[in-house]
């Protein structure tokens, strides 16, 4: 299978958020699929929003051959524009992976 991951920063950061998908992109090299990352620059909440009207960062995205394509959720607001066209399409499955969920935080 063709696995896209989006995420936020390299998966060499140092995070929670990082090294889980870290495992997961190793265990499903592993398991023999394919792992295209897709790496987002690391910045706040609102600047990842404004990703949504910058044209062409998301190009080598909505042209790979995929099958499915995993969202990592700390990616999710600069991901908005980009998931309508890729419903749109219904080219593949987009599934989120949320791993840490926030309640009461301040960014």
């Amino acid at each position: 299978m063709r696995v896209g991951l989006i995420l936020n920063g390299s998966l060499d950061t140092i995070s929670g958020s990082n090294l889980y998908d870290r495992k997961l992109g190793e265990y499903l090299r592993h398991c023999g699929d394919t792992v295209e990352v897709f790496s987002l620059p690391s910045r706040s909440t609102l600047g990842r929003l404004t990703d949504n009207v910058v044209t062409g960062w998301h190009k080598p995205i909505e042209d790979a051959q995929l099958d499915v394509l995993l969202q990592d959720e700390a990616s999710h607001p600069a991901l908005l524009s980009l998931n309508r066209r890729l419903h749109g399409q219904g080219a593949y499955p987009i599934v989120s992976i949320v791993h840490r969920l926030r309640g009461c935080e301040t960014d």
